[in-house]
């Protein structure tokens, strides 16, 4: 077997595993994220033993389709006219092509653990922190702090680290011991495996989906690993939120308590009550393994063998040259409300007329390009956290270049209370609202968040009646932080409920969203329950 003809194995062997991983990562969203986890670590192990396995594992074919040879008289007229073209033994472009793909994907990896060993040689010890991290068990982990840290970092590999930022040591000790708990889950969830598929993946696109997929399962593991700790979930939450406000954009490179792309996710989770948090058993990573084994081996076993040549008709030996389909191009910018670049954003370009579906982001100036695509009228989806998702359409004509302004709104956010009060027989008690969790947005855009609540009062007339419902208030937060045009939008509740409902939400008190720094105007949702409990 050559080494081109192992690649092409491989790679056809990793789809089929991949896809049965996201299959079976779907089967068990239901099972707690350490299961999960585990399940990824293990099959991207598995696509690093699969080379290996190819190559050691004896053979059972599959019958590819029969060549088609040209006639006897044929081949003869042509042997005498064609010249003759060598065929290449050794190193083809698509190897090297392979292998300096694998070079650069290495050195980008390369390149963040350089970053990491320099913060490690620079950062100083944390002794405040360390009788905190000898609690959690991690004796064996140095707590560091280093200048270059906007949030806690586990890093090290042999001896094995977490970094503070400097402010660290003003924190409250249940935000610090969050951190440092988070971090320390980390550290006993090493994932080279991810780093190292991706190397030699690098050109498929299910592989850096898996690795994704495996950061995503892995911080979630690590929340639930804290909340097994003894870590209330409310209140881990909120230490979450400030350490992503701490990062303000900004890339660890490391395995940081704080990753804004999952922040949403992760908050859900942790607020989920009903959600399953067990640590993996010995039971789930034998089952695991098993099943991988049963996929890994025979996949590996396989390989394609081609039938013996068979002669085709003369008449049928000319095979037209097939016409390239038409192709263009599309490109634009994306801006905010105010006119500003907005960088970075997602864009999923869909064809109406085909099926083909294109996806691009936009670059630090807020640029994008869709680079030779096929001809057709594109349905354009630009996405970016804070904003609206925005649907645009673009017509790309042949030869010819497209182009596109997006303009994105900002994003609505919303409050929702709850008015709890004792029937009329048994004394009379409220329940003080829930405090509204706020989750920060990236990008230019500074979500509001509420300063001063009034609370509900319910309308005694109403309780006595055992009347209750959910008011939906729509309203606008003005750049001074007041609420503005605020009103019921649904007709299926009391007047006299959506009446205190629109009183007390009238002077509530917001700080203003912001955008690109200036205070701008968004529009809020509101709902307040109105309930009777025994």
């Amino acid at each position: 077997m050559t080494w081109l003809q192992l690649l092409k194995q491989c790679a056809w062997a990793a789809t089929f595993i991949l896809t049965a991983a996201f299959v079976a990562s779907w089967t068990l969203r239901r099972t707690p994220a350490a299961w999960r986890h585990f399940l990824w670590t293990a099959v991207l192990a598995g696509l690093l033993v699969l080379p290996a396995m190819v190559r050691i594992l004896p053979k059972w074919g599959l019958e590819s389709a029969p060549a088609v040879t040209m006639p006897a008289a044929v081949t003869a007229t042509q042997s005498e006219t064609a010249p003759e073209v060598a065929t290449p033994t050794g190193w083809s472009p698509i190897l090297l092509g392979w292998l300096i793909g694998c070079a650069l994907v290495a050195g980008r990896f390369l390149a963040g653990r350089v970053r990491i060993s320099r913060m490690m040689r620079q950062a100083t010890e944390a002794g405040y922190a360390r009788e905190l991290m000898d609690a959690a068990g991690g004796q064996s982990v140095r707590v560091l702090e280093s200048a270059s840290a906007s949030t806690p970092l586990a890093l090290g590999i042999w001896r094995p680290a977490v970094v503070l930022p400097p402010d660290a040591a003003a924190w409250p000790v249940a935000r610090l011991r969050a951190a440092l708990l988070h971090e320390l889950m980390h550290v006993r969830r090493c994932d080279l495996a991810a780093q190292a598929a991706c190397c030699l993946y690098w050109f498929h696109p299910l592989a850096w989906m898996s690795a994704r997929q495996l950061r995503r399962e892995r911080e979630q593991a690590c929340d639930d690993a804290v909340l097994g700790r003894g870590m209330a979930a409310h209140e881990y939450a909120g230490h979450l939120v400030e350490s992503v406000r701490a990062l303000r954009g900004k890339r660890s490179g490391a395995m940081a308590m704080a990753e804004p792309s999952l922040l949403e996710v992760r908050v859900r989770a942790l607020l989920d009550s009903g959600r399953d948090r067990r640590p993996l058993n010995r039971a789930a990573a034998g089952a695991m393994l098993g099943a991988l084994a049963i996929v890994l081996l025979p996949l590996a076993a396989i390989t394609v063998r081609a039938q013996e040549p068979a002669s085709a008709p003369a008449a049928e030996s000319r095979q037209e040259t097939p016409v390239p389909a038409a192709r263009g191009a599309l490109s634009g910018t994306v801006e905010d409300p105010s006119g500003a670049r907005v960088p970075f954003c997602q864009l999923r370009a869909k064809n109406l007329d085909a099926s083909n579906e294109e996806v691009a982001s936009s670059d630090a100036a807020g640029a994008f390009r869709f680079a030779s695509i096929p001809v057709g009228h594109y349905s354009v989806e630009v996405r970016m956290p804070g904003f609206k998702a925005l649907i645009a359409r673009a017509a790309v004509e042949a030869n010819g270049s497209a182009v596109l302004n997006a303009r994105l709104e900002l994003g609505q956010v919303s409050e929702a209370v709850t008015v709890s009060a004792a029937r009329p027989a048994a004394a009379p008690a409220t329940a003080a609202p829930a405090d509204p969790r706020r989750i920060r947005v990236g990008g230019n855009v500074q979500a509001c968040k509420i300063l001063y609540k009034v609370p509900p009062v319910y309308p005694e007339e109403l309780k006595a009646k055992g009347v209750t419902g959910t008011v939906h208030l729509i309203g606008i937060v003005t750049k001074q932080g007041y609420l503005d045009g605020l009103h019921s939008v649904n007709t299926d509740v009391d007047p006299g409920l959506a009446a205190a409902a629109v009183e007390a939400a009238s002077h509530w008190l917001y700080q203003p969203s912001l955008l690109n720094g200036q205070p701008v105007a968004v529009i809020t949702a509101i709902d307040i329950t109105f309930e009777l409990v025994q």
